[in-house]
């Protein structure tokens, strides 16, 4: 069962409420009450009546596996409030997790793994589906265990980190092949995975062979929904093959078909990239009109975020930008912050490429911007000379203490330069026998340390956000105490100073040498380095070269050019 497959099952629960009366409950077997529970997936009532039932009764048996499954039917019935599903999951957790049993509790994380998924809650998804995956792993379930790994890369491709999601994937692949018992459904699905994760990193003729491969097994197997999903990637492998009248094509006879099925990201993907497509050709107007549908179809659905999301409300305020329609660009800013706001800080936290595609300060920025040109539209003509006059004055005074301040900085930029420069430079300085007596640690533990600290620097595993001096001494097989002398006599500074001097100076490197990594907002550098904010960053960066992040990846663009 795939997370996929969870889902549709959720979905496809109604909750109709019944008075229809069930007698005699408490003298039907297990398997009785299962197939009434079963039965009954559009009537709410009866499911959580046979439910309880089926909980009463191995309560009254004290049976803790069928008590299990009785919580695991409540978990199911309460399918609509996803947070009391997770209280009766919980409580069968509680009661199974000594039972050393194949199914049992692994299912039931897998379970809130799949909740918390559809709800938009990633990091709790991911904890959820990795503990189903431990104890799948420690009591002996294979299939659960390459379950939760899928889930696990369905995860990594929602955050999309395609390359992380690639991994997992080709291996639940290789699985699916070698066990004849597959579920057809799940084997398609792992074709689609793939196929998807190869044109998301434009690796087109791998993606267009498990395309080819999946498509053919869901022509077999009848399933209409995963075929028409295989199409919608061949039209986007046409569409990164710059074949767009195809891509049009294949976008305009697919999407109508697929409109209506629960899986809206693939939907919303299409129509973005229907709308690029025309883009491309110069069809300005036929491409904004699928931008709208894009923004139509977000509105009803916005647990759908991604990054094509932004893009898409991007194109349509530059769009009525180049129009001079003011008012309609501030209406799709307003729009973009809306999504924005949908993208939870987990969300922007698990991933750094979608933390800067949600940077919200610069469209609070441009949306300020266009209330500021809208409003003058409305003042009178005798106060322009008064204002021109003033924010003449104004310009200059800011002109002028920009100039200062510029002239301030580059002096400030140059000097830490040709100081960075010079302390990094290499010594070979011999180690002073007498400090190694006097700090009290042996030789060779000093030289071990040593050699690892060095190989730690040079890996810049210095990045990792929870290194913590008592980890990394368990990491270098010694004890705090010593790594921490160690380090205040060879690199002459605290563990704190000496860990943030290394994020800093990486930092400063990647500024320098990296176009790209100079354009991330500091909360994404600072997310990269290893600091868990950026206040924490910027202090530190502060400390070491006298500058804001900011002014200093100014003055490393002017010294470029």
């Amino acid at each position: 069962m795939t997370i996929f497959l969870f889902a549709s099952m959720l979905l496809s629960a109604q909750q109709n409420a019944s008075s229809s009366h069930v007698d005699s409950l408490s003298q039907k077997t297990y398997p009785e009450l299962r197939t009434l529970f079963d039965d009954s997936k559009n009537d709410t009532t009866k499911r959580i009546l046979y439910a309880k039932s089926y909980l009463a009764k191995a309560k009254e048996e004290n049976d803790a596996l069928q008590m299990t499954i009785g919580y695991e039917l409540l978990g199911f019935a309460h399918n609509a409030d996803y947070r009391e599903s997770f209280s009766f999951f919980d409580k069968g957790i509680a009661i199974s997790k000594d039972l050393n049993d194949k199914r049992y509790p692994a299912i039931l994380y897998t379970y809130k793994g799949a909740l918390s998924y559809l709800e938009g809650n990633y990091k709790e998804a991911l904890e959820n589906h990795v503990k189903a995956y431990d104890v799948a792993e420690k009591n002996g379930n294979t299939e659960l265990v390459y379950v939760n790994k899928y889930n696990i890369g369905v995860l990594k491709k929602r955050l999309e980190l395609y390359d992380e999601a690639l991994v997992i994937f080709k291996e639940c692949y290789a699985y699916e092949l070698q066990n004849p018992d597959h579920d057809p459904e799940d084997f398609i699905r792992s074709h689609l995975a793939l196929a998807d994760v190869y044109t998301e990193i434009q690796q087109i003729d791998s993606a267009e062979k498990y395309n080819a491969l999946g498509r053919k097994i869901a022509q077999r197997e009848a399933n209409d929904e995963m075929y028409h999903f295989f199409v919608l990637n061949s039209a986007m492998n046409s569409f990164y093959r710059k074949v767009y009248m195809k891509a049009i094509d294949v976008f305009e006879n697919t999407l109508p078909i697929v409109n209506e099925y629960p899986d809206k990201l693939p939907i919303i993907n299409g129509y973005f990239h229907l709308g690029k497509a025309y883009d491309s050709l110069g069809n300005k107007q036929k491409a904004i009109a699928n931008y709208k549908k894009v923004d139509s179809i977000f509105l009803l659905n916005p647990k759908h975020i991604s990054s094509n999301i932004m893009e898409n409300y991007e194109a349509l305020y530059t769009y009525y930008r180049t129009q001079n329609d003011l008012e309609k660009e501030a209406f799709y800013i307003e729009k973009a912050l809306f999504a924005s706001s949908q993208s939870t800080a987990e969300y922007r936290m698990l991933s750094t490429k979608i933390a800067n595609k949600f940077d919200q300060r610069e469209l609070l920025q441009k949306q300020q911007e266009l209330n500021e040109e809208l409003t003058k539209k409305d003042k009178k003509y005798h106060t322009f000379l008064i204002g021109a006059f003033l924010l003449l004055s104004l310009f200059v005074v800011l002109l002028i203490a920009f100039y200062v301040k510029q002239k301030r900085l580059r002096k400030r930029f140059q000097e830490f330069v040709n100081s960075h420069n010079a302390a990094n430079k290499p010594t070979s300085e011999p180690v002073d026998t007498t400090t190694i007596d006097a700090i009290g640690v042996p030789e060779e533990v000093i030289d071990a340390v040593l050699n690892e600290l060095a190989q730690f620097e040079a890996s810049n595993a210095f990045i990792e956000s929870d290194i913590t001096l008592t980890g990394l001494a368990k990491r270098f097989k010694t004890n705090s105490s010593y790594l921490s002398k160690v380090i205040n006599t060879f690199k002459n500074k605290k563990f704190a100073e000496y860990l943030n001097d290394l994020r800093i100076a990486y930092a400063i490197h990647k500024i320098q040498t990296d176009k790209h990594f100079s354009l991330y907002t500091i909360k994404a550098i600072a997310l990269e380095v290893g600091f868990n904010n950026s206040q924490s960053f910027a202090r530190a960066f502060r400390r070491k070269t006298k500058m804001q992040p900011s002014d200093f990846i100014q003055q490393v663009k002017i010294a470029s050019d």
